[in-house]
C-alpha cells in the first residue's frame, strides 16, 4: 500500500472528526461565523508555518514551502472583515500543535494542511453561493494556489512518496501517518475550543 493510500485510510476517523468541527457549509452561516473560523485557522497556522518550512525546504526544496504559506492569505481576508495589524497580533494562537521533530512529522502535518487546501475548493464554491452579492472579502485563503490547486497537491504527493522511497523504512511511514493523525486531532480540538489531545 502506498503511503498516500495509508494516510487516507488510516487517518479517516481523525479527518472526519476534524471536518465535523468546520461549520462553514451550514445554511445559517453568518459573516461573524465566517470571521471566527478564519481567526481559528490563523491561530492554528501561525505556530506551524515557520517550523514546517524550516524542515521541508532543505529536504524537499521542490515544494517551495514559502509559496504555500496561508498566513498572508488569512490576514488579507481578516483585514477585509475589519481586523488591523494590532487586532491580528492579539488573536489567540494554538498552544497544542503537532510535534514537528523531523522530516516524517513535517510531512504528516503538511499532508493535512495541503489536503485542507484541496478540500477548501468545495467550501469556496459554497461560500460564493451563500454570500452571493455580499461577499465578505475576496476569500483569499480558500482561493489559495488559484488554478494550481490540483497540480500543487500532486507535487506534494510526489515529494512525499519520493521521501518515503528514499527512507525505505517502515518506521518513516508510520511516523508520517502518526503525525497526520496528531495534526488532525490538534486542529479539531482547537476548532472545538478544547485543550487538545495528550
Amino acid at each position: 500500500m502506498s503511503l498516500l493510500l495509508r494516510l487516507k485510510t488510516e487517518t479517516r476517523p481523525h479527518h472526519e472528526r476534524t471536518e465535523a468541527a468546520v461549520r462553514l457549509l451550514e445554511p445559517g452561516l453568518t459573516v461573524d461565523d465566517y470571521r471566527r473560523h478564519l481567526e481559528l485557522f490563523l491561530g492554528f497556522h501561525a505556530p506551524l508555518e515557520g517550523p514546517l518550512t524550516a524542515l521541508l525546504d532543505p529536504a524537499l526544496p521542490e515544494l517551495c514551502m514559502r509559496e504555500r504559506h496561508k498566513l498572508p492569505l488569512l490576514e488579507e481576508d481578516l483585514r477585509a472583515l475589519g481586523h488591523d495589524t494590532m487586532s491580528l497580533a492579539r488573536l489567540p494562537r494554538c498552544a497544542r500543535v503537532p510535534s514537528l521533530g523531523a522530516l516524517p512529522e513535517a510531512l504528516g502535518c503538511a499532508y493535512v494542511l495541503e489536503g485542507s487546501t484541496l478540500g477548501g475548493q468545495l467550501i469556496l464554491r459554497q461560500l460564493l453561493r451563500h454570500f452571493a452579492g455580499r461577499a465578505p472579502g475576496g476569500f483569499a485563503y480558500f482561493r489559495a494556489y488559484g488554478d494550481a490547486v490540483g497540480s500543487r497537491w500532486r507535487a506534494f504527493g510526489e515529494a512525499l512518496l519520493r521521501a518515503s522511497a528514499d527512507a525505505a523504512s517502515p518506521d518513516f511511514d508510520a511516523r508520517v501517518v502518526e503525525a497526520a493523525r496528531d495534526t488532525f486531532d490538534c486542529f479539531g480540538a482547537w476548532l472545538r475550543g478544547e485543550p487538545g489531545p495528550t
